[in-house]
């Protein structure tokens, strides 16, 4: 295991959504400028935190802390300290016949029954990394696949044997596949299949938020309300879905310290958000999570404080699953991962 029982079982309070009028959306708009205006903005230091802390207490959203309950007092003093503590630049710089990778490691929740009706649900270890090189049309590299190590939630190894697992473990497996463009094999990315970049040249793909290219990133607005509604429209109005969607831009190597402030700024404004201090991911590293309930799961996405970029992020029941997740308990964690990036020196090569 890459995180203890208690970090796992850890489910953040679902918070309620507070009303949000026009008149809060105005104080949140106005309490961000003002924290780009500070100090902390003109240093350069983790100014997008103190953004958040802002916004936090403009919009009357609770930030919630892994030690405890609500504590809206607390989170400015969080942030501040972690502004004071973070001095890393976040850009990341790819030069010529370099690569920009990717590595993320994923516990996702599989079910299903055994040949009596029994249900199963377990953990299941993936791994992906990437390697995306300067010059987009040249070869990519992606390995990925199912590691074999499980953790059961409900269910046993035992009870697989005596009854089958209904397609519930695939053999482990990892492959290699690559392309010009992420067209892995020759293919192009699932992502985009049917869209209008269907067939078009690398350098004209516009892509979208899973898998934003360099023209999507220069063509986000500048203005976070426009942004949020871009993302909340990508979203078919799913909160849940806007913060999944926001990370992809995050993790973009594209996406420099001033497209990252208004992705952030744009998250700031979405009713119901919450921020937890010192949250884990999955391999130990602890950010700032940006949070959401859809009454029925919590996502969140996990920020490195001294950078603003994505680091992995974890999908919570808040209530007691059905169907699907039937026997899985409220505050079950049912996704959980880390994304650790860097620049390669040779494709196939993690950087070190």
């Amino acid at each position: 295991m890459m995180w203890t029982d208690s970090e796992l079982d850890q489910a953040l309070a679902d918070q309620p959504a507070p009303a949000f009028s026009p008149e809060a959306r105005a104080r949140a708009l106005a309490a961000l400028r003002a924290a780009e205006a500070a100090p902390a903005r003109r240093n350069g230091k983790a100014w997008w935190l103190a953004a958040a802390a802002a916004a936090v207490v403009a919009t009357g959203v609770t930030a919630t802390f892994l030690s405890g309950g609500p504590a809206p007092q607390a989170s400015a003093a969080a942030v501040q300290s972690l502004q004071q503590a973070s001095t890393v630049v976040g850009d990341v710089r790819v030069g010529p016949g370099q690569y920009y990778y990717t590595a993320t490691h994923d516990w996702d929740l599989g079910a299903a029954q055994t040949r009596t009706g029994k249900h199963l649900d377990a953990m299941l270890e993936n791994v992906r990394e990437v390697w995306i090189p300067a010059n987009r049309s040249d070869e990519w590299l992606r390995r990925s696949g199912y590691t074999g190590r499980h953790t059961w939630i409900v269910g046993s190894d035992d009870l697989v044997k005596a009854e089958g697992d209904g397609g519930l473990f695939e053999p482990a497996k990892i492959t290699e596949e690559r392309g010009t463009c992420g067209d892995w094999n020759g293919r192009q990315m699932p992502q985009l299949g049917g869209s209008p970049d269907d067939g078009k040249p690398c350098d004209q793909r516009i892509g979208d938020f899973s898998a934003p290219t360099p023209r999507f990133i220069a063509q986000l607005p500048t203005d976070p309300a426009k942004l949020y509604d871009q993302l909340l429209a990508a979203a078919h109005g799913d909160k849940s879905t806007a913060l999944k969607d926001a990370a992809g831009v995050l993790l973009s190597a594209d996406a420099d310290h001033a497209v990252r402030s208004t992705v952030y700024k744009a998250l700031m404004l979405m009713p119901g958000l919450d921020v937890t201090d010192n949250a884990a991911n999955l391999d130990g590293q602890r950010g700032v999570a940006l949070g959401v309930s859809n009454g029925t799961l919590r996502q969140e996405i996990v920020l490195d404080p001294g950078t603003g970029r994505y680091i992995g992020d974890r999908l919570t029941l808040v209530v007691d699953g059905s169907d699907y997740w039937a026997g899985v308990k409220a505050g079950s964690v049912v996704e959980f991962n880390s994304v650790r990036i860097g620049v390669a020196e040779k494709i196939g090569v993690a950087p070190r």
